[in-house]
């Protein structure tokens, strides 16, 4: 007879936060390509996975516990743990105060896993609050949302320019760690608790691929490792499922090719055993369960149990895929090079035209992306082509026909490599730039392709720009004070963005002084000094 189902056990709803949403967008399938209506198997996997979305999470929780909760029960029970916490009741009892523990711990990992990698200054996505689901809650944070916790510390990585790195994290003695590189997220949850004489252990790792090969493939794993204990007596439970899909040159996932592997292995210390597969491929042909081993006790009611639980694991990895999904389409895979021919696109002339291009290059591998790039102006004046071009693409643009007035065109590119995003901005306002030498001292001018002079060092050194166009030119040095006269000169060059340009000077000449009716001149030094340019707006003449 079995045990009362009078909580959940969180070693099979650790697949139900894969099917819980975590954000207003859950629902949405990862593909939006043509339904396979060709294909059965992977339809019907897709649909189930649809259906316990829409059902929600403690609808799934109880659909779920009906299979994990009796074969938690078998495994006690084959593993001594029945007998060593003093009978059946004694053994349900304990059970129940651990799914109490994990619920307790499990709610304060909820509530902090969003915000466990996100920078302080950041905050996080908070908790997805409610009363809970009794021992469902305590397991609820370890799939959906650590995929998408692990997304978030990927993005926050990159962000920082940090192509690889390790960070841990510590909730009430729960133990969460993340592993990413430029392509790739590992994120694993620990969960211990001792109460009652029966100790259980939780460990759950997702890992996905964040950006797609050059094939555009893809690919999503979890797994999860529960074990409980009273007395020497042991049984574990062991949830391993993968999805390798492929992305189409829209950045979305092909609902028509994918492989779903999922496995399930039970155990006890007494030698009872069950290993089960159930895998469903479109490039094999495989479809369905497999039985690859069972030993001791373990009945045949156990292998279909280990069964349903292997699919379990298969949706837990497809919001994994989802997550991961979100990864590749947030422009971090991808760089969108883009640039304007003039290049000057900050106080020009009204209605100027521009020759615009965007490359769309692979951060991981710096290969051309291909796909399309879509332009989309925000402002005057005109922009042609405004659909998807195929990539590398050009544009032609007129920027706005009036002074003093601002645009923008957004690009992104979509490819099977993922999602590249970039922005140009231009405008026809009277702006210029401070110039800051590396004495903290600065000079300002109104148009940097014009000459323009300033003074420094309390008025007795002048500066005198003679520009070549706006990224280059010469600059004359002249002192005059303290009874005497001195004079040099430099090239400078400017790089960067024009909002913030760096600016080098390089000696070129010898410096020549008077001073008391007598002159000399030093021969010229290999003398170099930055300066930053920074743009100002609203500069008077």
């Amino acid at each position: 007879m079995l045990a009362s189902l009078r909580t959940c056990l969180p070693l099979a709803l650790l697949v139900l936060a894969a099917c819980s949403p975590t954000s207003d967008n859950a629902t949405e399938t990862p593909a939006r390509s043509a339904t396979p209506a060709a294909d059965l198997p992977l339809a019907k996997a897709r649909a189930e996975f649809a259906r316990l979305q829409a059902q929600g999470a403690d609808a799934t929780a109880r659909e779920f516990t009906k299979i994990d909760y009796q074969a938690t029960r078998s495994l006690m029970k084959a593993g001594g743990l029945d007998a060593a916490l003093g009978g059946e009741t004694k053994a349900d009892d304990a059970l129940t105060a651990l799914f109490l523990e994990y619920e307790r711990k499990g709610r304060a990992l909820q509530a902090d896993l969003p915000k466990a990698f996100v920078p302080a200054n950041e905050g996080g996505s908070g908790s997805m609050g409610g009363e809970g689901w009794g021992g469902a809650a305590a397991s609820s944070v370890f799939g959906g949302a650590q995929a998408e916790t692990a997304v978030q510390a990927w993005e926050n990585g990159q962000d920082r320019g940090e192509t690889e790195g390790h960070a841990e994290s510590d909730v009430g003695g729960n133990n969460i760690s993340v592993v990413w590189t430029a392509n790739t997220v590992t994120l694993t949850t620990e969960v211990n608790a001792n109460v009652a004489g029966i100790k259980g252990r939780i460990k759950t790792t997702v890992k996905m691929k964040t950006c797609p090969d050059p094939q555009g493939k893809v690919k999503a794993e979890f797994e999860s490792v529960s074990s409980i204990a009273a007395a020497g007596g042991n049984a574990s439970t062991k949830l391993s499922s993968s999805i390798e899909g492929h992305v189409d040159d829209d950045a979305n996932l092909i609902d028509s090719k994918s492989d779903m592997n999922s496995s399930a292995q039970q155990s006890t210390d007494s030698g009872d055993f069950v290993d089960v597969s159930d895998n469903i491929s479109t490039s094999t042909g495989e479809v369905g369960p497999k039985i690859n081993g069972q030993g001791g006790g373990a009945s045949n009611q156990d292998v279909q149990m280990a069964q349903a639980m292997a699919r379990m694991g298969r949706l837990a990895a497809y919001q994994t895929m989802q997550a991961a999904q979100k990864a590749w389409q947030s422009g971090q895979c991808i760089d969108l090079q883009v640039r304007s021919d003039p290049a000057k696109r900050k106080g020009a002339r009204p209605n100027t035209a521009y020759t615009l291009f965007a490359e769309p290059r692979a951060k991981s591998d710096g290969k051309p992306a291909g796909g399309t790039v879509k332009a989309t102006l925000n402002g005057g004046n005109r922009l042609n082509p405004t659909g998807k071009v195929k990539a590398d693409a050009k544009f032609d643009y007129a920027n706005p026909e009036q002074k003093d007035q601002r645009a923008s065109i957004d690009f992104e590119s979509r490819s099977k490599r993922g999602v590249g995003k970039a922005t140009l901005e231009f405008d026809t306002k009277k702006g210029g730039y401070r110039i800051t030498l590396d004495n903290g001292e600065s000079i300002t001018t109104c148009d940097i392709t014009k000459p323009f002079s300033g003074k420094i060092g309390r008025g007795m050194v002048t500066m005198a720009f003679t520009p070549a166009d706006d990224r280059s030119g010469r600059v004359s040095w002249h002192f005059a004070g303290a009874g005497g006269v001195a004079d040099t000169s430099y090239e400078y060059t400017l790089s960067g963005p024009e909002e913030k340009m760096t600016g080098t000077f390089v000696a070129n000449a010898a410096i020549c002084g008077k001073a008391a009716g007598l002159g000399a001149c030093a021969a010229a030094k290999k003398q170099t000094f930055s300066s930053i340019w920074t743009r100002i707006e609203n500069c008077g003449e």
